[in-house]
């Protein structure tokens, strides 16, 4: 199924420079857009992957520039990371759940790391890589206290 619409294509283009990036670095790529199966809604990780032991899930934020004159100058003036919002952090963690317990994967160390995507008019990809951006103590309710000390 093509992509068709703008937003939904900005997104995609922010995914395979993340993918490539990491793959650059020589990571292992393990799953891409991965949604847990049945009826949960709204619950994706855009990238699994290995990196030195650890399991990495990595959300990826993407806006466009308007010129390249204007690197920092985000459309709509939203800045590229605004996207990741509290309620994001509690669905990727309940994703990662999810993830850890499909696979049997409890036993690994894992983490979360955001990358920002800023698209250039011609065609170019500025990256912002940041590891770590999520403390689960301070998202995962007091019923999950079994959780790992990512």
């Amino acid at each position: 199924m093509a992509v068709k619409a703008k937003h939904l294509k900005l997104g995609l283009a922010g995914e395979e420079a993340a993918v490539s990036y990491l793959a650059s670095l020589g990571w292992e790529i393990c799953e891409r857009n991965w949604r847990p199966p049945g009826a949960l809604h709204g619950l994706e990780l855009d990238i699994v992957a290995r990196h030195a032991g650890i399991l990495v899930f990595v959300e990826v934020k993407t806006r466009a520039t308007r010129a390249l004159a204007e690197e920092d100058s985000i459309e709509e003036g939203i800045p590229v990371h605004a996207g990741f919002s509290p309620a994001k952090r509690r669905k990727l963690a309940r994703a990662a759940m999810l993830f850890l317990s499909e696979r049997g994967l409890w036993a690994l160390p894992c983490r979360f790391d955001l990358i920002c995507v800023k698209q250039t008019p011609q065609g170019g990809a500025l990256l912002e890589h940041h590891d770590n951006v999520i403390q689960l103590g301070n998202i995962v309710d007091s019923s999950h206290s079994s959780w790992q000390p990512w």
